[in-house]
Parts: C-alpha cells; sequence; structure tokens
C-alpha cells in the first residue's frame, strides 16, 4: 500500500486518472434520484410515496457527493461564501442567462416549436410528477450535481494542472449532457454552460455557480411560486395591518 501511496505523489496525473475512474460511477449516482422517481410513477404509486423515496435517494446522493467533496483537495461547500454582493453579482449572470434564452428562442421557434427536446420531456414529466419530487430533482439535485462534476470534480480535479482546458472540457459535457440536437438547442445549452463555466473559472468557488443554477431551474419551473416569494416582503410593507 506505501508503495502505490508513493507511486501515486511521483506520479500526479495518476491521481486525475483515478478520479476519472470515480467520476463514471458518481455521474451514474447522480441520476438516482430522477430514476427513482420516475421508476415510482411508472410503479403507479401514491404521490405521497413518490415524494418519500425520492426524498430518500436525493438525501443519499447528496450524502456521498458531500463526503466525495470533503475527502478531494477541493474546498468544502460553505454557504456563507453567498453573500449579498455574491447574490448581486449573480442576478447580473441571471439576466445574462435570460438573454441567452431570448438568443436561442427564435431558433428553437423555427426548428422545434420554441422549445428543446430535453425540456419538452422534462414538461412532460412535471405534469405527472409530484409538486416537491419535482422540486428536488430540478432544483436542488440537477444544479448541485451538475455543478459539482462538470465545474469541480472534471476541471479541477481530473484536469489538475490543466485547469483552463477543463473548464472548456466541462463546459462541453455539462453541454452534450442535455442532448442538444439543433442550433437552437446548442445555442440554449452551450450559451448556459458557458455562462455557468465563467462563474466558477473567475471567482473560484462551485457555490456561486450552484446559486445561479439553482435560481434559474427555479424560475424555469415554478415562476409564479418564486415571483410570490419576492412579493411577499412588499406586501408586507403595505398590507402589514392585514398578514
Amino acid at each position: 500500500m506505501k508503495n502505490i501511496q508513493s507511486f501515486v505523489r511521483k506520479h500526479p496525473l495518476c491521481k486525475n486518472a483515478l478520479w476519472l475512474l470515480l467520476f463514471v460511477p458518481l455521474f451514474f449516482l447522480s441520476q438516482f434520484p430522477l430514476i427513482t422517481m420516475v421508476y415510482s410513477l411508472q410503479e403507479g404509486m401514491d404521490a405521497r410515496w413518490v415524494t418519500i423515496l425520492t426524498l430518500l435517494a436525493t438525501v443519499a446522493v447528496l450524502f456521498v457527493f458531500y463526503r466525495v467533496i470533503k475527502m478531494s483537495p477541493l474546498e468544502n461547500l460553505d454557504v456563507r461564501v453567498i453573500t449579498w454582493p455574491a447574490l448581486g453579482r449573480n442576478f447580473l449572470f441571471l439576466l445574462l442567462l435570460m438573454a441567452n434564452n431570448l438568443l436561442a428562442y427564435p431558433l428553437l421557434k423555427q426548428e422545434a416549436g420554441g422549445t428543446t427536446a430535453n425540456q419538452a420531456a422534462l414538461n412532460e414529466l412535471q405534469s405527472h410528477a409530484p409538486f416537491l419530487a419535482m422540486g428536488m430533482v430540478v432544483i436542488l439535485v440537477a444544479p448541485i450535481l451538475e455543478e459539482l462534476l462538470c465545474r469541480a470534480i472534471i476541471p479541477r480535479l481530473i484536469f489538475r494542472g490543466a485547469e483552463p482546458i477543463g473548464y472548456l472540457a466541462g463546459a462541453l459535457f455539462f453541454t452534450y449532457l442535455h442532448g442538444p440536437s439543433t442550433l437552437g438547442e446548442w445555442v440554449a445549452y452551450g450559451g448556459m454552460s458557458l455562462i455557468l463555466t465563467w462563474v466558477a473559472y473567475r471567482y473560484k468557488r462551485i457555490e456561486y455557480s450552484i446559486c445561479l443554477h439553482m435560481t434559474l431551474n427555479a424560475l424555469a419551473y415554478y415562476y409564479p411560486v418564486v415571483i410570490l416569494l419576492c412579493l411577499l416582503p412588499v406586501s408586507r410593507v403595505f398590507f402589514h395591518d392585514k398578514l
């Protein structure tokens, strides 16, 4: 065992290769909450049980990823880095993401009726899935795990020593995951990936791109709820005597 550890220390590329090997099971594990939810729906389970099973799968997978990040050379995840200035900066990048969607929309309208194949599949799933279960997968699981895989593990562990190339590889992998097959889909997901990648690369904290990704997904899937939450503080100011 000591000989193996000594060999790995003398050959840094071995660490990169080991992380590449670990990446494969981690990627498949990241799909477990979604698979659990879909399987539960196909089995005709009650909405409550679909939500419970999805929650258990989500907690288990997030715990595994938390332990992996903790044992890696990466910084531990820390929500305290999400300060008000960071949120303000993220808002500007959110506007940029929305502008990218507006840029892609005319192409998507011409090619596929205004939406991507990936989005259409999610919309179909959303029409059958319980509200909370779908929210866990879309707003919690997908942003956290996709960002950790594509903008932390790939660039900073698998491509350690060549991080700029790794960030580009992670951006391409993220885009490929969403299955683009038309120019509009490449613009939509490729542009989104480049913006999220720039945030992670420029500010060196994966929490920023996770937060931005979560916000975008929340707006896309549950925008009435998000708008209501944003208006609630305002309503308390003007109608405080009635609330």
